[in-house]
């Protein structure tokens, strides 16, 4: 039995739920975008559970194969690590610091060696990140370690 979409699908489902739940508190102008996120997490996450319950349907109980729900129990405890270290640095280290050293952190522990391609990501990234909370949305973000005074 291969329950992984399904299980996976659940679990984004209650993760933008909560997404959705936590965003509603905040003002109307902050509520934009935990709201929006949590609205896509949990619309994306729908076609998941329907595919694997779709395969799970075709399957029958014969043909049920074990399949691990985590592939790389390393990289996936090494991801959530990287996602804590994030979190927790944010405040004081600064957002386009944290997040740049997160996305680079994060290529390379799930195994992107070019250069090339890590930089380009992460500074895609990071105009894309600059371009809709400063520009578009004019939301403050923490600010860089090196620029308080």
């Amino acid at each position: 039995m291969n329950f992984r979409d399904i299980i996976s699908g659940i679990a984004f489902l209650i993760l933008g739920c909560s997404v959705v739940w936590v965003g509603n508190g905040f003002d109307a102008g902050a509520a934009y975008v935990p709201m929006g996120v949590g609205i896509l997490i949990c619309l994306f996450s729908l076609p998941l559970i329907f595919k694997g319950v779709m395969q799970r349907l075709r399957t029958s109980e014969s043909s049920s194969s074990a399949v691990a729900l985590i592939d790389h129990p390393g990289r996936f405890i090494a991801t959530v690590a990287c996602c804590l270290i994030y979190y927790l640095a944010m405040p004081t280290v600064g957002f386009y610091t944290t997040s740049t050293l997160f996305i680079i952190l994060l290529a390379l522990v799930l195994g992107e060696r070019r250069p090339s391609v890590v930089l380009g990501i992460t500074v895609g990234f990071i105009i894309l990140l600059y371009g809709l909370f400063a520009i578009v949305l004019k939301r403050p973000l923490p600010v860089e370690f090196f620029l308080v005074s």
